[in-house]
């Protein structure tokens, strides 16, 4: 994983990292619509009439835009290394009229599922980001979230820890709430008390004159919830 550095008046909010995968590369050409519009993204001393090569960098939890000519990605392409020094980068991928066509959405892992990023929790255990494919009515939805292995956050509760995957956008984001849920682990990371459960299934039992055993919600994570989800995706990996 891809050290990142963290802004000095926000811990939350990460600035830049030590390394970048090229996810994507393009060509922005006079030909592509809405090439003059899509051009404003770039300052002026930065704009090519000719046309664009573009490379979509990212990291776990960051992501920039290279934009050089379109000799250079070709030249990547076909071998060459990305010589980032001989164009300008802009953080953010771009978004907007035009751009939001031309961008394919992206996972970080094949497929959509597996393991993002993860962080140490203060109290121990960890907040893993993940991402994951949800099929709604035969619809199949790329997902990312984050899962905190103490208090098992649900998603009915809690939606800051489900959001939908389209690129480095969502992940970045979901990778800041389970940053902030561990800076903020005193309000946000509450277990749930076994003794909860163990109550409710007493009553549930009396009232349907039952003997079932209490499933704790630890329990129940570890074997229908995101950590079952979340050892799975591993083992995968």
């Amino acid at each position: 994983m891809a050290v990142h550095t963290l802004s000095e008046t926000n811990p939350t909010y990460v600035t830049g990292a030590d390394s970048y995968r090229v996810s994507i590369t393009a060509l922005l050409t006079p030909d592509t619509p809405h090439f003059t519009v899509m051009q404003e993204y770039f300052k002026a001393e930065h704009r090519r009439p000719e046309g664009h090569g573009l490379a979509f960098l990212e990291s776990e939890e960051h992501h920039l835009v290279y934009t050089g000519s379109v000799q250079q990605i070709q030249e990547y392409r076909a071998g060459s290394a990305l010589d980032t020094a001989q164009g300008a980068l802009y953080g953010f991928w771009p978004h907007g009229t035009g751009w939001d066509d031309f961008i394919p959405h992206t996972t970080w892992n094949p497929g959509g599922e597996g393991i993002v990023t993860e962080f140490t929790h203060p109290l121990g255990g960890k907040v893993t980001v993940f991402e994951y494919i949800e099929e709604t009515d035969g619809q199949k939805k790329p997902m990312v979230g984050f899962h905190c292995d103490r208090c098992h956050p649900s998603p009915t509760i809690d939606h800051e820890v489900r959001m939908a995957n389209r690129g480095p956008q969502d992940r970045r984001w979901s990778a800041r709430n389970a940053r902030v849920h561990i800076r903020s682990h005193a309000e946000r990371c509450r277990p749930v008390d076994p003794r909860f459960a163990e109550v409710a299934q007493q009553v549930a039992n009396r009232e349907y004159g039952v003997n079932h055993p209490t499933v704790t919600w630890d329990s129940r994570c570890a074997t229908t919830g995101d950590c079952a989800r979340i050892r799975h995706l591993r083992a995968r990996a």
